[in-house]
């Protein structure tokens, strides 16, 4: 499978926990993420979910990427950084692809193909901060 040609539209697949959002991931007890059907996030999702971890740290959030709009954003390269900083990252990949509900509108899998989805369920937007130090 190819990255898609175009770059309108492209969803980030590292977005807040926000009303509006659309939560397409949840971390199971393996950490790792399990990718579901996307549903719009709701005051009442929020209010539900407040407890002692961010909720970026139990679920994965996409929506529009805002490119140049995001401290992620190289404008050098007009793509999104932090999908290098994440497949750089030391763990171990999967080789194969499996269900993403976001592939064929994600900004990572738009710039780097395959290689961006290997890791991606092992990402939680919590270790953005992580990565950002490397």
């Amino acid at each position: 499978m190819e990255a898609k040609s175009s770059s309108s539209k492209k969803m980030c697949p590292s977005y807040l926990g926000k009303t509006g959002a659309q939560l397409f991931g949840v971390l199971g007890k393996d950490g790792k993420v399990n990718f579901i059907t996307p549903l719009t996030v709701t005051e009442e999702f929020i209010e539900l979910n407040k407890g002692k971890d961010n909720l970026e740290q139990r679920f994965r959030f996409t929506g529009k990427c805002v490119e140049k709009g995001c401290s992620q954003w190289n404008n050098e390269e007009s793509k999104c950084s932090l999908s290098k900083r994440v497949q750089n990252r030391e763990t171990k990949k999967v080789q194969e692809l499996s269900f993403c509900p976001i592939r064929s509108h994600c900004r990572w899998f738009f710039q780097d193909g395959e290689n961006a989805c290997y890791s991606c369920n092992e990402v939680t937007r919590n270790m953005e901060e992580m990565l950002l130090n490397i």
